[in-house]
């Protein structure tokens, strides 16, 4: 019989968990019982967008490229790779800016665009990318496409969270950490992983058995410090 296998909590928006848990190696998915329960539910903004021919976007997301209209060739500046691969495959030509948005934001402002530049996102932002780059001259203007709502944590996460057993929570972004503070139970350790020190921030209130932050913001030091954490609950 092989051993048991450690339940991890996948908190992000429904596509995004399913995403990040295929670009698991298979032996890493072997050892983990997924259980999805998103804290932040996307739905659409009733948004107007007055997106010129020779105008460029900013896309922090891949949420904002999926409520976007089609690139057409127009210039998009992407956070992540994941982003910018995303605004490539809907016609964007997408430039990647780095993994956070002060990367984005020194750079655009280093070599600034002539064009007005429209930051398409979420209601809730960390960043006011837009305000730091009208303050250099940059014609820039932010248009949320859609909303982050919050949802409590399901009956099957709540149970392995009250169970004796260790349990993985992966932890994306500050508005999830503070909704999952809200929804853990009194009585749950759970290892935690932030993949940020903004994201480890609202966590750290809670009496987690462990919480460790990504070496990198990127979907592949989540994953590697994953391992690493499923590797020394399996060693005990």
């Amino acid at each position: 019989m092989g051993a048991a296998r450690i339940p991890v909590i996948m908190t992000r928006p429904s596509g995004s968990n399913e995403r990040f848990v295929g670009q698991m190696p298979d032996a890493l998915r072997r050892r983990l019982q997924v259980i999805h329960s998103p804290l932040i539910e996307i739905t659409r903004c009733d948004a107007t967008l007055a997106l010129g021919d020779g105008d460029a976007v900013i896309f922090t997301s891949s949420n904002g490229v999926r409520f976007a209209p089609d690139g057409q060739g127009r210039r998009a500046y992407c956070l992540g790779e994941a982003t910018t691969r995303a605004a490539a495959d809907a016609g964007w030509r997408s430039v990647f800016m780095g993994e956070t948005a002060r990367d984005l934001t020194k750079t655009l402002l280093a070599h600034p665009p002539d064009v007005t530049v429209w930051h398409l996102c979420g209601v809730n932002v960390r960043a006011n990318i837009c305000e730091d780059l009208r303050r250099a001259g940059i014609d820039a203007h932010r248009v949320a496409l859609y909303d982050q709502r919050k949802v409590a944590l399901t009956d099957a996460a709540l149970a392995v969270l009250t169970a004796a057993t260790p349990v993985i929570v992966p932890v994306f972004s500050p508005r999830t950490a503070e909704q999952f503070v809200e929804n853990c139970p009194q009585n749950a350790a759970p290892h935690l992983i932030a993949l940020s020190a903004a994201v480890a921030d609202p966590l750290a209130v809670l009496p987690a058995a462990h919480l460790e932050i990504a070496a990198k913001p990127t979907a592949k030091a989540m994953i590697h410090a994953l391992e690493k954490r499923v590797s020394r609950i399996s060693l005990g």
